[in-house]
């Protein structure tokens, strides 16, 4: 039999650098972006589905293929989340960074070697937030506390609450139960990317304490399509309340910012800011108008 052809396969694994495409219009607006990925992983199920169901398929192998396929576009979900909350930050520090003089984005700690991969980044925002993994409730909550709390404050902006107060109402405890879903989506996704889905001892032990049941170990993860949309959903109405309450609480800040010294015009960033989180937002008593992604 006669031996393989030389290859550089170096060169060939290099190559894949090359085979990229534009940033999709939505790319400048986090929630936008987030949403787009969201309909492009589903559009990939469908396409899939529909030819998993053609004439003279197998459905055995189908089935097995679409194991496989679910647990990657989980992964991917699960991800776009991730992205979106690092872009949303970046959002507040490029907002924030030439108004104020405290320490605020010390939460934000990069290495020399790390700085300088991401020197090229278009704004400090990106520079600062790209290098940081955002799969963590806990980190999460506090670097945006930090980020939004009043001039030289230390802030109580709570994205993800780890815990409900004795007289908390409805809304609080679903903040609690969000929180709670979010711990165990960044395990399954250890699981699946570590792991190729399966289910270890110690992810079993970690998952027992985030659902309070038991989880069988040495078991492989295959997610089924209804898994997949109430993934959906969840992450879709999660980063519609965050992107909310974000804005919300940026628009307030700057507000603050405005009423101690008039350093930008009001009316100007809050249609920059409703056209960012693609909500009204008011700064300084000036409404903004939100405006398509990408224009």
């Amino acid at each position: 039999m006669p031996g393989r052809p030389p290859i550089d396969l170096f060169r060939k694994v290099v190559e894949i650098l090359e085979h990229s495409e534009p940033m999709p219009p939505e790319a400048d607006t986090p929630l936008a972006h987030f949403r787009h990925g969201l309909g492009q992983d589903w559009n990939l199920i469908d396409y899939f589905e529909k030819k998993a169901n053609a004439k003279g398929s197998y459905s055995a192998v189908a089935e097995r293929h679409q194991a496989r396929l679910n647990a990657m576009v989980l992964v991917d979900m699960v991800e776009g989340f991730e992205r979106f909350l690092k872009e949303s930050a970046a959002v507040c520090i490029d907002q924030l960074v030439d108004k104020v003089a405290d320490d605020r984005l010390k939460v934000f700690q990069l290495h020399g070697g790390i700085l300088a991969a991401h020197f090229q980044e278009p704004s400090i925002g990106r520079a600062l937030c790209e290098a940081q993994t955002w799969l963590d409730c806990e980190d999460a909550t506090k670097r945006y506390r930090r980020l939004l709390a009043d001039p030289f404050g230390d802030g109580d902006f709570t994205l993800f609450p780890a815990k409900a107060g004795k007289k908390a109402n409805p809304a609080q405890l679903k903040d609690v139960s969000r929180t709670q879903t979010l711990g165990v989506l960044w395990q399954i996704r250890h699981s699946i990317v570590h792991n190729v889905g399966v289910l270890t001892r110690s992810d079993a032990a970690k998952l027992k304490v985030l659902v309070r049941a038991d989880v069988s170990a040495r078991r492989v993860l295959r997610p089924r399509r209804k898994d997949l949309q109430y993934v959906r959903r969840f992450l879709d109405e999660t980063a519609d309340d965050c992107n909310r309450r974000i804005g919300e609480r940026l628009a307030e800040l700057l507000t603050t910012i405005h009423q101690e010294a008039p350093l930008f015009d009001a009316a100007a960033k809050a249609d920059e800011l409703s056209r960012l989180f693609m909500v009204p937002l008011q700064v300084a008593g000036s409404l903004g108008h939100p405006s398509p992604p990408g224009s």
